[in-house]
């Protein structure tokens, strides 16, 4: 009994494992594929100060980022008619989307994907002027 008991245990580590990788696999595929252009739809920004919403800015069509099956990536950032072009590379886990660009990484979570959907989210907290946040929510969808 102590074998199966045990033998049962490493079979469900080993599935969660490979459904782990599975899906850090097919969000990379999705970032990819096809062109590997996204579209910015949705540029949310969020600023709280000692935990009280203080401010938001919301940008709607604000450019595009492009995956390459190698790992870079471009991004053109258009807010207010004032463009930004960043490039850099990119890694993913099935929870997270990592984008290095001039030596520093930013780790965004993704918060939904599928093959035509991206939304990912990233919060920066500072105590220097006392207790700030800023939130990043950005929604993508794969160009056609």
């Amino acid at each position: 009994m102590k074998n199966v008991t045990k033998l049962l245990l490493v079979l469900s580590v080993f599935a969660v494992g490979f459904s782990s990788c599975s899906k850090e696999k097919s969000i990379e595929k999705h970032l990819y594929s096809k062109s590997g252009k996204w579209n910015n739809t949705l540029y949310e920004y969020k600023y709280y100060q000692n935990g009280v919403l203080d401010g938001t800015t919301n940008y709607t069509n604000a450019g595009f980022v492009e995956f390459k099956k190698g790992g870079s990536y471009t991004w053109t950032f258009n807010a207010d008619g004032d463009a930004s072009v960043s490039v850099g590379t990119w890694t993913n886990t099935d929870k997270q989307l990592s984008l290095t660009e001039n030596g520093s990484t930013t780790i965004w979570e993704i918060l939904e994907e599928s093959k035509k959907t991206l939304k990912i989210e990233y919060t920066e907290i500072s105590t220097e002027f006392g207790d700030e946040k800023e939130v990043y929510t950005l929604t993508f969808e794969k160009s056609k």
